[in-house]
Protein backbone atom coordinates (compact mmCIF):
# COMPACT_ATOMS: atom_id res chain seq x y z
CA UNK A 1 0.00 0.00 0.00
CA UNK A 2 2.85 2.39 0.77
CA UNK A 3 4.34 1.93 -2.69
CA UNK A 4 0.98 2.63 -4.35
CA UNK A 5 0.66 5.94 -2.45
CA UNK A 6 4.16 6.97 -3.50
CA UNK A 7 3.56 5.92 -7.10
CA UNK A 8 0.33 7.92 -7.19
CA UNK A 9 2.32 11.02 -6.14
CA UNK A 10 5.08 10.30 -8.67
CA UNK A 11 2.59 9.83 -11.49
CA UNK A 12 0.90 13.11 -10.60
CA UNK A 13 4.26 14.94 -10.36
CA UNK A 14 5.26 13.65 -13.81
CA UNK A 15 1.91 14.77 -15.25
CA UNK A 16 2.35 18.21 -13.66
CA UNK A 17 5.82 18.55 -15.12
CA UNK A 18 4.55 17.57 -18.56
CA UNK A 19 1.64 20.03 -18.31
CA UNK A 20 3.40 23.03 -16.72
CA UNK A 21 7.11 22.42 -17.28
CA UNK A 22 7.69 22.53 -13.52
CA UNK A 23 8.20 19.58 -11.21
CA UNK A 24 6.35 19.98 -7.89
CA UNK A 25 7.87 19.64 -4.43
CA UNK A 26 7.28 16.24 -2.84
CA UNK A 27 7.40 15.78 0.93
CA UNK A 28 7.37 12.21 2.20
CA UNK A 29 6.12 12.15 5.76
CA UNK A 30 6.27 9.63 8.59
CA UNK A 31 8.31 8.57 11.60
CA UNK A 32 9.97 5.30 12.48
CA UNK A 33 7.79 2.60 13.98
CA UNK A 34 9.08 0.11 16.49
CA UNK A 35 9.43 -2.60 13.84
CA UNK A 36 10.97 -0.35 11.17
CA UNK A 37 14.67 0.13 10.49
CA UNK A 38 14.33 3.71 9.19
CA UNK A 39 11.64 6.42 9.40
CA UNK A 40 8.78 5.98 6.96
CA UNK A 41 9.43 9.41 5.41
CA UNK A 42 13.04 8.43 4.65
CA UNK A 43 11.99 5.04 3.25
CA UNK A 44 9.42 6.67 0.98
CA UNK A 45 11.98 9.20 -0.22
CA UNK A 46 14.44 6.37 -1.03
CA UNK A 47 11.73 4.55 -2.98
CA UNK A 48 10.83 7.73 -4.87
CA UNK A 49 14.47 8.46 -5.72
CA UNK A 50 14.82 4.93 -7.07
CA UNK A 51 11.71 5.49 -9.22
CA UNK A 52 12.54 8.73 -10.96
CA UNK A 53 11.67 11.59 -8.62
CA UNK A 54 13.66 14.80 -9.09
CA UNK A 55 16.16 14.71 -6.19
CA UNK A 56 16.20 18.50 -5.81
CA UNK A 57 12.41 18.54 -5.27
CA UNK A 58 12.21 15.64 -2.82
CA UNK A 59 12.10 16.06 0.97
CA UNK A 60 11.51 13.73 3.90
CA UNK A 61 9.74 14.61 7.14
CA UNK A 62 10.70 12.00 9.72
CA UNK A 63 9.06 12.96 13.03
CA UNK A 64 5.31 12.68 12.51
CA UNK A 65 3.51 9.87 14.32
CA UNK A 66 0.01 10.31 12.89
CA UNK A 67 -1.93 12.02 10.10
CA UNK A 68 -2.35 15.27 12.01
CA UNK A 69 1.42 15.51 12.56
CA UNK A 70 2.07 14.52 8.90
CA UNK A 71 0.17 17.64 7.87
CA UNK A 72 1.44 19.95 10.62
CA UNK A 73 5.12 19.05 10.21
CA UNK A 74 4.88 19.13 6.41
CA UNK A 75 3.33 22.60 6.67
CA UNK A 76 6.40 23.75 8.65
CA UNK A 77 8.65 22.51 5.85
CA UNK A 78 6.52 24.25 3.22
CA UNK A 79 6.55 27.48 5.22
CA UNK A 80 10.35 27.37 5.61
CA UNK A 81 10.68 26.86 1.85
CA UNK A 82 8.17 29.67 1.24
CA UNK A 83 5.89 27.41 -0.78
CA UNK A 84 2.27 28.54 -1.19
CA UNK A 85 0.07 26.70 1.34
CA UNK A 86 -2.96 27.15 -0.93
CA UNK A 87 -1.55 25.13 -3.80
CA UNK A 88 -0.69 21.48 -3.85
CA UNK A 89 -1.98 18.02 -3.19
CA UNK A 90 -1.28 15.20 -0.84
CA UNK A 91 -1.26 11.55 -1.77
CA UNK A 92 -2.59 8.85 0.50
CA UNK A 93 -4.71 5.72 0.33
CA UNK A 94 -8.13 6.30 -1.22
CA UNK A 95 -9.99 5.33 1.95
CA UNK A 96 -7.93 7.83 4.01
CA UNK A 97 -8.28 10.90 1.77
CA UNK A 98 -11.34 12.37 3.51
CA UNK A 99 -9.87 12.33 7.02
CA UNK A 100 -6.45 13.48 5.83
CA UNK A 101 -8.07 16.43 4.02
CA UNK A 102 -9.73 17.43 7.28
CA UNK A 103 -6.37 17.48 9.04
CA UNK A 104 -4.78 19.43 6.18
CA UNK A 105 -7.38 22.16 6.47
CA UNK A 106 -7.19 22.11 10.27
CA UNK A 107 -3.46 22.92 10.22
CA UNK A 108 -3.88 25.57 7.50
CA UNK A 109 -3.04 23.68 4.32
CA UNK A 110 -5.70 24.53 1.76
CA UNK A 111 -4.98 21.53 -0.44
CA UNK A 112 -6.81 18.48 -1.70
CA UNK A 113 -5.84 14.85 -1.73
CA UNK A 114 -5.47 12.16 -4.32
CA UNK A 115 -6.02 8.57 -3.34
CA UNK A 116 -4.15 5.47 -4.30
CA UNK A 117 -6.24 2.35 -4.83
CA UNK A 118 -6.53 0.05 -1.84
CA UNK A 119 -6.37 -3.71 -2.29
CA UNK A 120 -9.83 -5.27 -2.05
CA UNK A 121 -8.88 -7.57 0.80
CA UNK A 122 -7.90 -4.59 2.98
CA UNK A 123 -10.98 -2.42 2.32
CA UNK A 124 -13.19 -3.70 5.19
CA UNK A 125 -10.41 -3.18 7.73
CA UNK A 126 -9.49 0.21 6.25
CA UNK A 127 -13.00 1.62 6.33
CA UNK A 128 -13.59 0.34 9.86
CA UNK A 129 -10.35 1.99 10.96
CA UNK A 130 -11.32 5.29 9.35
CA UNK A 131 -14.80 5.17 10.87
CA UNK A 132 -13.39 4.65 14.35
CA UNK A 133 -10.82 7.41 13.81
CA UNK A 134 -13.53 9.86 12.68
CA UNK A 135 -15.65 8.93 15.69
CA UNK A 136 -12.67 9.51 17.99
CA UNK A 137 -11.97 12.89 16.39
CA UNK A 138 -15.46 14.10 17.29
CA UNK A 139 -16.07 12.45 20.67
CA UNK A 140 -18.12 15.28 22.17
CA UNK A 141 -20.55 15.52 19.24
CA UNK A 142 -21.03 11.75 19.14
CA UNK A 143 -21.55 11.55 22.90
CA UNK A 144 -24.24 14.26 22.73
CA UNK A 145 -25.93 12.46 19.82
CA UNK A 146 -25.91 9.14 21.68
CA UNK A 147 -27.32 10.75 24.84
CA UNK A 148 -30.10 12.41 22.80
CA UNK A 149 -30.94 9.09 21.13
CA UNK A 150 -31.07 7.36 24.52
CA UNK A 151 -33.24 10.12 25.99
CA UNK A 152 -35.71 10.00 23.08
CA UNK A 153 -35.74 6.18 23.27
CA UNK A 154 -36.41 6.22 27.02
CA UNK A 155 -39.25 8.75 26.63
CA UNK A 156 -40.69 6.73 23.74
CA UNK A 157 -40.52 3.53 25.83
CA UNK A 158 -42.20 5.12 28.82
CA UNK A 159 -44.96 6.79 26.78
CA UNK A 160 -45.44 3.66 24.66
CA UNK A 161 -46.04 1.60 27.80
CA UNK A 162 -48.72 3.92 29.11
CA UNK A 163 -46.65 5.80 31.66
CA UNK A 164 -47.39 9.49 31.93
CA UNK A 165 -44.41 11.76 32.20
CA UNK A 166 -46.20 14.95 33.15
Amino acid sequence: MLASRIQRALDFAAAQEKKTGQYPWLIFSGSQGGDETIPEGAAMKQYALAHGVHPDKCLAEKKSQNTYENMAFSKKILTRKQIDLNKGLFSTSDYHTFRAAGYARYVGLHIDGIGAKTSNFFIPNAFLREYIALMANHKKAHLIAILLILLVSAVNFLVGNGLQLF
